[in-house]
């Protein structure tokens, strides 16, 4: 499979991050008209925008459904950066289900939640190493985080090589030269005082503006990362999100994107009820949840935070009143479609 893969032709629904949440997506796709087992009897095509994995409870069965669903050609998917932290074999919050080490901690909020066999391990990378981290057609782009160009032209001049491999190498580049910026040794000093505890939230710490350099020179240094995880500054106070303290911020790549050909992304924990379910206090989108965005009003972030059906679990709140969502927009329609039947039409800024 090459990096840059093309999307079908015809109709297609593009399904926001699931997050291991396969109750969700099933009945999702009871109310976008197909099959459990993902065939629609007009022919439209499921394509998802990564993160299909890590904090839901039952990514084994996501997995294996898309599986069956991609090699009878009724679904695609780009990779997201859980499923990049996957390949590149760094546990991160919420991957207990896949990683010993991160199992026991992980079940403090996950739990309940199936975990994937060791004798499936292999299997399930050898089908997301297989998978491109993007998609397109003369119509539609499809990325799970941020269209930039110059990372986007970085894949096409290595488009059939591995994507672990290629992740590797950038990485392996990136932390050579980070050893030479002039914050490197302040880095290290933060690290070595307050690394152990930047996963606790009670435990606030001061802004650590090295590290916030060093995770902004590492991500857009990095076509893969950037892509899968998006653009980034330093931050102006530390934050917690995704399980842990961060010092850099999410920037809305999206206010200088100009092309006309719309793009679709994930990735960005939005909220249908205009607040943020989770990630930074920071608010990237700054128009109503059903409108497009960006500078020529063409791109759409699909992603309603059903990753965070985690809380609802603890507190014992059905699934069918969660306020988090998962979501699939309707192309070429741009109508959104949620997993409760609701159907809301988008606003679209660009040409037709």
């Amino acid at each position: 499979m090459a990096l840059i893969g093309k999307l079908p032709a015809g109709k297609l629904d593009i399904v926001g991050d699931v997050h291991g949440h396969f109750e969700a997506l099933q009945n999702l796709l009871h109310y976008l008209g197909y099959s459990p087992e993902g065939r629609h009897p007009q022919g439209r095509k499921l394509v998802f925008v990564g993160d299909l994995v890590d904090r839901g409870p039952d990514a084994p069965a996501l997995l294996a459904w898309f599986e069956r669903a991609h090699g009878e050609g009724w679904a695609q998917m780009v990779l997201g950066n859980h499923e990049m932290n996957l390949l590149a074999d760094e546990p991160k919050d919420g991957s207990g289900w896949f990683f010993d080490s991160r199992a026991e901690k992980d079940a403090l909020n996950y739990a309940p939640w199936q975990r994937l066999p060791e004798t499936r391990r292999a299997g399930v990378r050898r089908l997301l190493a297989a998978q491109p981290l993007v998609l397109e057609r003369d119509d539609l782009r499809v990325v799970h985080a941020a269209w930039l160009p110059d990372a986007v032209a970085a894949l096409r001049e290595r488009n059939n090589e591995c994507p672990v491999v290629l992740y590797h190498e950038w990485d392996e580049h990136i932390q050579r030269c980070i050893r030479h910026a002039p914050w490197f040794d302040d880095y290290l000093a933060e690290q070595r005082e307050h690394a152990h505890g930047l996963e606790d939230v009670a435990n606030a710490p001061p802004l650590l503006s090295a590290s916030g350099q060093h995770d902004v020179y590492r991500s857009m240094g990095h076509p893969i990362r950037v892509l899968t995880c998006g653009a980034e500054r330093v931050a102006d106070v530390p934050f917690f999100a995704g399980g842990r303290w961060r010092f850099s911020v999410r920037h809305a790549w999206w206010t200088d994107y100009r092309d006309s050909i719309p793009v679709v992304v994930g990735h960005y924990w939005r909220h249908w009820q205009s607040k943020r379910a989770g990630g930074d206090a920071r608010n990237l989108f700054t128009m109503p949840s059903h409108h497009w965005h960006g500078a020529r009003g063409n791109v759409f972030c699909c992603d309603f935070s059903v990753g965070a059906r985690w809380r609802d679990r603890k507190k014992n709140i059905a699934p069918a009143v969660s306020e988090y969502r998962l979501a699939a927009l309707r192309f070429p329609e741009k109508t959104l479609v949620f997993d409760n039947g609701e159907t809301v039409s988008t606003v679209y800024g660009g040409s037709a």
